[in-house]
C-alpha cells in the first residue's frame, strides 16, 4: 500500500494597524500673497494661501484667521477691513506661520482733491488715479536723504503697461515723469514725445534753459489685482538725476 505523502502548508497573515503603511509628509512652509496690504473699511481684497510640500498630508490641521476681526475679517480667500486700526492675516500649521500685515483706514484722505495714502510695506506714500481705458497715474513720496519730501510722480498709457519707454526716443502716445522737491518748488517734468524730442519743464513749469534729456528710461508693469512695479533712470545734461526702482500695492486709498 502505498503512502501518501500529505504536504500542509500554513499562511500567515499578518495584520498592520490600520494606517501603518500610510506615509505622513507634513507641511514645512507657508506663503500668503501679499504679505502686506493696505485697505479701508467695507473694501475686500484677495489673499493667495500656499503650502510646501503640495502633497502634504496635514492641511486638515491648517488654519487661516485674522487676528483681530474687529479690525479686518478673513472668509474663503478673501480679507475685508472692518475697522481702522492694524491687524494680521496668519496661516498656521503646528510651529509653521506665515503672515499677511493689515493696515485698515476708515475714511479716505483727500488733499487737493485727491486721496492719498500709505504704503504699509515699503513706507512710501502714493496717489494712484482711478485706472481708466486710457491711462494711469501714479505718484510716490518719500523721505529725501536731505529730510525733505521728494515726490515722484509718472503717468503713462495702460497700453504703454509692461513695455521699458525710453524718452530720448520717439514714443506714441501721451506720457511723463516728474519729480519734485522742497514742497513743489524744486524739480523737473519730463514729457514724452511722438518725434523723440522730450519737452523738459522746470517744477514751477518755467523753461530749464539749454537742459536736454541724456537718459530716460521708464517701466510701469501691472502685476496683477492693485500691485504694480516701477523701473525708472532719468539723467539731464546738468547732472541732475532722478530714479526709482519701486514694487507694491497702488490704489485709492486714505492716510
Amino acid at each position: 500500500m502505498k503512502k501518501r505523502l500529505l504536504q500542509s502548508f500554513v499562511f500567515i497573515l499578518t495584520l498592520f494597524p490600520a494606517g501603518a503603511c500610510h506615509k505622513e509628509i507634513p507641511i514645512d512652509s507657508i506663503e500668503l500673497n501679499p504679505t502686506s496690504m493696505t485697505l479701508f473699511v467695507g473694501e475686500t481684497q484677495p489673499v493667495t494661501l500656499r503650502w510646501l510640500p503640495e502633497e502634504a498630508t496635514n492641511t486638515d490641521e491648517l488654519q487661516v484667521y485674522s487676528t483681530n476681526e474687529t479690525i479686518a475679517k478673513y472668509h474663503d480667500g478673501a480679507v475685508t477691513g472692518v475697522g481702522k486700526g492694524d491687524a494680521a492675516v496668519t496661516a498656521s500649521c503646528g510651529n509653521v506661520m506665515a503672515q499677511c500685515r493689515l493696515k485698515v483706514y476708515k475714511d479716505k484722505f483727500l488733499k487737493n482733491g485727491k486721496p492719498y495714502g500709505i504704503d504699509y510695506a515699503t513706507g512710501y506714500q502714493y496717489f494712484c488715479s482711478e485706472p481708466t481705458v486710457q491711462e494711469i497715474e501714479i505718484i510716490l513720496v518719500h523721505s529725501a536723504p536731505h529730510g525733505d519730501f521728494q515726490k515722484f510722480d509718472v503717468w503713462v498709457q495702460v497700453s504703454q503697461l509692461g513695455k521699458e519707454l525710453d524718452f530720448t526716443k520717439p514714443i506714441e502716445g501721451w506720457s511723463y515723469v516728474g519729480v519734485y522737491l522742497n514742497n513743489n518748488e524744486d524739480g523737473y517734468l519730463v514729457f514724452a514725445s511722438e518725434d523723440g524730442t522730450p519737452s523738459i519743464h522746470l517744477a514751477d513749469w518755467s523753461d530749464p534753459g539749454n537742459v536736454t534729456l541724456t537718459r530716460g528710461i521708464l517701466k510701469v508693469e501691472h502685476l496683477g489685482f492693485t500691485k504694480y512695479r516701477i523701473h525708472a533712470d532719468f539723467e539731464l545734461s546738468n547732472g541732475y538725476r532722478f530714479s526709482t526702482d519701486w514694487e507694491d500695492s497702488a490704489s485709492l486709498k486714505d492716510a
